[in-house]
């Protein structure tokens, strides 16, 4: 599938939030000229990295240093407790993958929002953010609780599977009874018309 180049708006709204991250950006600086790939649904979009640690419109030419794409079977992992880089695969450059999800790890919800919200607003987000970590962890735990508990009390009404084995070889010794009953029949059958 072709790389076509990021919208300009998705570009802007990228560029807008890593002017408030300088640790991000010094970060992604040193991987100038480089191209990210990120592999979605239908479509892959490249970005270029600039000197100033913004992304640009990667060139039409260029190959991907790192591709980026969804793993969906990382979202139980990640509602558990894991970070946001895991819900992607990266192959090419480990460094650059590993710079990126530093940046993503340290990024700085007050420092984005600050500028549209105001430091209260922004404080507050960046609050409920945080929250969010020790509710999934709460969410995990109760939900794995809740399923332990359930299925404590339920085992009284789940089969056993040795007798499931057992119920089956029985099952099986009286088809295997039944077919040589029927054969003995038609023997039977066979020898009283002659």
């Amino acid at each position: 599938m072709p790389a076509v180049p990021p919208p300009a708006p998705l570009l802007a709204a990228l560029n807008a939030l890593l002017v408030t991250q300088p640790a991000a950006r010094a970060r992604l600086s040193g991987h100038a000229g480089k191209v990210l790939r990120l592999v979605l649904p239908g479509v892959n979009l490249d970005l270029g990295v600039d000197a100033e640690g913004g992304f640009t419109a990667a060139p039409a030419e260029g190959e991907a240093a790192l591709r980026l794409t969804p793993d969906p079977t990382a979202l139980p992992r990640w509602l558990g407790g894991g970070t946001l880089n895991e819900l992607f695969r990266a192959e090419g450059d480990g460094v650059l993958a590993a710079d990126l999800a530093r940046a993503l790890a340290d990024f700085d919800w007050v420092l984005a929002l600050r500028p549209w919200l105001g430091d209260i607003a922004a404080s507050r987000v960046d609050g409920f953010l945080r929250a969010l970590g020790p509710w999934r962890e709460q969410a995990m735990t109760s939900a794995g609780r809740n399923l332990a508990e359930y299925a404590v009390h339920e085992a009284g009404l789940l089969a056993d599977p040795h007798a499931i084995r057992a119920f089956v070889a029985e099952v099986d010794t009286l088809r295997e009874a039944a077919d040589r009953l029927e054969a003995r029949l038609r023997l039977l059958e066979n020898a009283g018309r002659t």
